[in-house]
């Protein structure tokens, strides 16, 4: 009778290991791929859904959104849910609230001393700056990578282009202009395209003194 049970048991334990595996299985099958997701995302929320350099990372402008299998990234908030409505809800409540991410304003003063301290012009004050001041893109982004390891390129190109599209582009009396001529063959600029197809490519920040 032990033998019997013994092996009853065994055989319980296995069927169960079966099943779990069953359910996971059926779990990753019923699960879409990223591409998918990202996808059908994209209709519910609508335009601007613009994609990236790295195909998991979307910008729903001025939000930026992070596939990845276990969660999603909207901005720096963590979304667990794969539930393409619930995504698409949560991406749309971001858009209509305010934050750093998506404030010109704090972008502007963000980028504008990011661009001071790659030129060498941090501890000077406003009134000792030359009238025109320009720094690479690529420079202004490894300042703000150095003094935040989680800040992206894909982040960066956002903010950039949040900044083009705002008529907001003034800071301590200088105004940023974009510039992309020189620096496009080299690959040290960053680009985007925006809802109708058309390509922004940043590679030079320039602040002319008003």
């Amino acid at each position: 009778m032990e033998s019997c049970g013994s092996a009853l048991n065994t055989a319980l334990s296995q069927a169960e290991l079966v099943r779990r595996a069953l359910e996971q299985a059926q779990q990753v099958l019923s699960t879409p791929s990223l591409e998918d997701l990202a996808r059908e995302v994209g209709e519910r929320v609508g335009q601007p859904w613009l994609p990236t350099e790295n195909p998991n990372i979307f910008v729903a402008f001025p939000v930026s959104v992070h596939f990845a299998r276990e969660r999603i990234r909207i901005d720096r908030k963590i979304f667990r849910s794969q539930r393409p409505s619930a995504i698409a809800e949560a991406i749309k409540r971001a858009r209509g609230g305010k934050s750093k991410e998506t404030d010109p304003q704090a972008v502007l003063q963000l980028i504008w001393k990011a661009a001071r301290i790659a030129a060498g012009y941090l501890r000077k004050c406003v009134e000792q700056l030359p009238n025109s001041i320009s720094v690479a893109a690529r420079d202004v982004f490894e300042v703000l990578h150095l003094n935040n390891s989680d800040y992206t390129e894909v982040e960066f190109t956002r903010h950039l282009y949040l900044l083009d599209r705002s008529p907001i582009n003034n800071v301590d009396g200088y105004r940023l202009i974009f510039s992309a001529s020189t620096g496009t063959r080299s690959g040290r600029c960053y680009r985007i395209r925006d809802e109708r197809g058309e390509e922004h490519i940043y590679y030079l920040l320039e602040f002319e003194r008003l």
